[in-house]
């Protein structure tokens, strides 16, 4: 499906190289029509950009992680300052790569988020994001998540226009039935 990109002036040995910091652009989004999509997380800072793709169920356990964690957690009276590591090389980073491994977590004590995304050569890419951020990319990824094929009401099984739609709940195979496809009939 997708191949690891790294494109970078410099190399990528250190982890501290690795980390975006704190950014300030952060933004998801899916390119390609719906049953054909692929999906991205694209993250900026003074330090370079990150582009990480994700599947789909990826994309949303961020979006839903982040709005439940939201949703039970008020944001803390008197914040301290996000510590970020400093960096040796002034030279930007741009990484680019589909991610097998992701994980957030969240600074109590500065009331930032994190994510970390790892690939399966072991690229490993951080960024952190404020709360502000963190409440903006839940509502994004959600929208971007649901703006895909519509679930059939009675199986839940992806819609597909193209090929129409054989819903097991209905014995599949007689068009007739499928409450999907076809009005249904007075008796």
């Amino acid at each position: 499906m997708f191949r690891s990109l790294i494109s970078l002036e410099g190399s990528l040995g250190e982890f501290e190289r690795n980390d975006l910091g704190l950014v300030d652009y952060l933004h998801c989004e899916s390119i390609g029509e719906p049953g054909q999509r692929t999906f991205n997380i694209t993250a900026r800072s003074d330090r370079g950009e990150a582009v990480i793709w994700m599947e789909k169920e990826q994309l949303f356990q961020v979006g839903i992680s982040l709005k439940q964690f939201l949703a039970t957690r008020q944001t803390p009276s008197n914040p301290s300052m996000f510590d970020v590591p400093d960096i040796v090389s002034r030279v930007p980073l741009h990484v680019e790569f589909k991610t097998d491994e992701m994980s957030l977590r969240h600074d109590a004590e500065s009331d930032v988020f994190t994510i970390v995304a790892t690939d399966e050569t072991r690229v490993k890419i951080t960024f952190s994001f404020k709360r502000s951020q963190a409440e903006e990319i839940s509502k994004r990824t959600i929208n971007v998540v649901a703006a895909g094929r519509k679930p059939c009401p009675l199986c839940t099984a992806p819609l597909d226009p193209r090929i129409g739609h054989f819903c097991v709940k209905v014995n599949g195979y007689n068009p007739t039935e499928n409450p999907i496809t076809e009005e249904p009939r007075e008796k």
